[in-house]
């Protein structure tokens, strides 16, 4: 896969234009039974890619307005943490991305405050 294709480039594009990269679905198969989970769409892949697609859409926003948002490492998730002003660029591009691991039970609530 590596050698065909760049590891920032989009591997698959949603419908609502948020993507996955080649080298965060190679860092995915390349965990144990990251391949096997990915076949059977397991919730904790269909989370892993929901995070990928914000953090993509993030940094892309990010790309042409740098104050849009902060990214920040919080030794407290041990993740990405991401702050973004509530009403703006980030704000109004999150409120159309549509989860691929929303069941039937979600209440409608948005989940992507949880941290990256």
């Amino acid at each position: 896969m590596h050698n065909k294709f760049g590891f920032r480039e989009p591997l698959n594009k949603e419908p609502d234009g948020t993507y996955i990269t080649v080298g965060q679905m190679q860092f995915w198969l390349n965990q144990s039974k990251g391949s096997e989970k990915f076949k059977v769409a397991d919730p904790e892949f269909l989370d892993y890619y929901d995070k990928c697609r914000v953090y993509n859409l993030i940094s892309d926003i990010m790309e042409d307005n740098e104050e849009a948002a902060i990214m920040y490492w919080d030794s407290s998730i041990q993740g990405i943490a991401i702050g973004y002003p509530e009403r703006g660029d980030v704000a109004d591009a999150l409120s159309t991305v549509i989860h691929a691991n929303r069941s039937d039970e979600d209440d409608g609530e948005d989940s992507w405050s949880a941290g990256i």
